[in-house]
């Protein structure tokens, strides 16, 4: 089942879900709202403007329910100041919600912050109050040294005119549980087929797989850590994170997947725990194995289901990125995979909100990527940004100019130029190529991006090789 995500209402909302667990972000000074609307005043909620800004979200998206509002509340790190509104005397007239996240990325992470929740009142549209909303976030979150802007919108064009561009896709396979469960037993056949070899090969652990108990917690926190190390994307989550997240009731069932049955010792019950997945209705929306244990992605995907079938279900849904395994199993089943940028009118966008600090704190990831591609260094990379994407530029169209230095022994990434191996592209183009998302040699194909040189072309295919971008959906379910 698809997630469930406010509806925006003509060009002055966009949603997007769930939080974080990074502290709020600070109050700072907002710009005042249009001058035209004098009554109205921009500023950061307070505990008591909470019911008003329910109220206002309800008459706009018809929803979050209060269970769900009152969840926003009680995640981990929340304050009020998360919220910027603009107030028409004790009236809310518009609102927005930051929540920041670190996000991994490779070996790095990246200080990031959802916004969320755009919405204006009936009343108070046409008035560039969304706009005014947007443009404050952006700069209270870049102050704070949020480097990454994300949003899940239903209105592009809004962001877009602010220099947001897409970025992201909604990956899904959906297919007959039965069929699934026939496959899977086909697979478990054929494995033990040559029977006159059984006897040589190691016998494979029992798994059981049974409801995630409040003590497993500690283990499925490691499998999350170790399943996202040198991945793009996915947020960092802790154990008071994972409580939250899961006591908000967006998840119906949480499984794990253990080699061990019941045993008094704590630690070793923890560590025989190989796999987990959560479960929302007749939709896998995260399922995570350890490392090499296929035989723990059907066990648990066996099992997910067999509960569908029970209910008896149609068809069973599973989010992962394009390249699991599991979308094989699933197409072999007769089920179909969906790659889009749009779901239901929903689009994925972000923006960098301070470029130079975000290749700063990639770095180490640059250098890896150089290393493992074998290029010669030392070498230079020109990033050339052009106008476009809501800011002026010069006469030339050069909004800036960026250096990646990759030596032996150091990485600097500094501003000025021009380069003689450099890459051109827009302004708002950055963001997708910079996180992964499209590549230097996909956004070429695209005409959006011009190499100045063969060995500038090479040197941006091995630093931004693109496709590795992903955003896991059970942070976004709403209870």
């Amino acid at each position: 089942m698809a997630t469930r995500t406010a509806r925006s209402v003509a060009r002055t909302a966009s949603s997007s879900s769930s939080s974080n667990l990074s502290p709020g972000i600070a109050a700072v000074s907002p710009p005042l709202v249009p001058a035209s609307s004098p009554r109205l005043r921009l500023a950061w909620a307070k505990t008591g403007d909470h019911a008003l800004i329910h109220g206002l979200l309800v008459s706009v998206f018809h929803g979050p329910s209060a269970a769900e509002f009152q969840a926003q509340l009680d995640e981990p790190g929340y304050e009020p100041a998360d919220r910027l509104v603009v107030k028409d005397c004790d009236q809310i007239a518009a609102h927005l919600r930051l929540a920041r996240q670190t996000i991994r990325f490779g070996s790095s992470t990246l200080t990031a912050a959802r916004f969320m929740d755009l919405a204006t009142g009936p009343e108070y549209r046409s008035r560039g109050l969304a706009t005014a909303l947007l443009a404050a976030g952006e700069r209270a979150a870049a102050e704070r040294g949020v480097l990454v802007g994300l949003t899940r919108t239903r209105v592009p064009m809004l962001f877009a005119r602010q220099g947001w561009a897409l970025c992201g896709r909604h990956v899904y396979s959906t297919a007959s549980p039965r069929a699934v469960l026939a496959e899977l037993a086909a697979a478990t056949t054929a494995a033990s087929a040559d029977a006159s070899a059984a006897f040589l090969r190691p016998q494979p652990e029992p798994i059981v797989v049974r409801p995630l108990r409040r003590i497993d917690l500690r283990a499925v926190v490691r499998l999350y850590e170790q399943h996202i190390t040198g991945q793009s994307g996915w947020p960092l989550r802790c154990e008071a994170y994972w409580e939250w997240l899961l006591a908000r009731g967006a998840c119906d069932r949480v499984y794990v997947a253990s080699t061990a049955g019941e045993t008094a010792d704590f630690e070793k019950m923890l560590e025989s725990i190989v796999g987990y997945a959560c479960v929302r209705q007749s939709r896998l929306v995260e399922l995570i194995a350890a490392a090499g244990r296929a035989d723990v992605v059907h066990q648990l995907a066996e099992r997910v289901c067999a509960d569908a079938r029970e209910q008896d279900v149609w068809a069973i849904r599973y989010d992962a990125p394009p390249n699991d395994p599991l979308h094989e199993l699933f197409r072999r089943a007769g089920g179909r995979l969906s790659i889009s940028q749009e779901l239901s009118g929903e689009l994925f966008m972000a923006k960098l909100l301070d470029p130079l600090a975000a290749l700063r704190g990639l770095a180490e990831v640059f250098t890896a990527r150089a290393i493992a591609a074998q290029v010669s260094r030392p070498f230079e990379l020109g990033i050339e940004l052009r106008s476009g994407g809501g800011r002026k530029a010069g006469r030339s169209g050069v909004v800036e100019r960026y250096r990646l230095c990759i030596g032996t022994g150091s990485t600097r990434i500094e501003t000025g130029g021009p380069s003689r191996h450099s890459i051109i592209l827009a302004y708002h183009d950055l963001a997708p190529l910079v996180l992964d998302d499209l590549g230097a040699e996909a956004l070429a194909r695209a005409g959006r991006l011009k190499f100045t040189t063969d060995k500038g072309r090479r040197i941006a295919a091995a630093l931004l090789p693109g496709g590795g971008w992903w955003r896991p959906p059970l942070d976004d379910l709403l209870a």
